[in-house]
């Protein structure tokens, strides 16, 4: 009888791990991967616009700016030839179109390789998961599906 409420206390330990640790654990590396997904996003978009801007030879452009809840006003470029980028920290950088080309490639392959890590966090909390779940699986001698 000692040895079934034992197992039943190591049973209920793992599963209040998995639910109380490994579960949001996993909860938050999804959803940091996922904000840094949206930033990727953010580059990408701005490198294709600066290259349709040097691709087409646009040297002034009229354009809608948002000025905070989603009030916007008609905004005129007169020299897109420079450009602000936002470098994180509030901080804006001007830049030629091949000087934002540039930092945009280090700050995508920067996004690439968190990415990547959050991807190989998110792979080993599950498969920390499946661990316990294999052991408390053993604990109670249910057989392998």
């Amino acid at each position: 009888m000692d040895e079934i409420a034992s197992r039943q206390e190591k049973v209920r330990k793992f599963e209040e791990f998995v639910d109380r640790r490994l579960k949001p654990d996993l909860v938050k590396a999804v959803a940091q991967r996922d904000k840094v997904f949206q930033r990727q996003k953010v580059f990408q978009d701005l490198r294709r616009n600066i290259q349709n801007l040097e691709k087409n030879g646009v040297t002034s452009l009229r354009t809608m700016v948002n000025l905070g809840s989603e009030v916007f006003m008609q905004a005129d470029v007169p020299d897109t030839r420079h450009i602000f980028v936002d470098i994180g920290m509030g901080f804006h950088v001007e830049f030629t179109w091949s000087e934002a080309l540039e930092f945009i490639s280090v700050r995508e392959s920067r996004l690439a390789k968190q990415i990547e890590d959050y991807t190989h966090l998110i792979a080993t909390v599950k498969a920390q998961i499946k661990l316990v779940c294999e052991g408390i699986r053993e604990l109670l001698q249910i057989p392998a599906e």
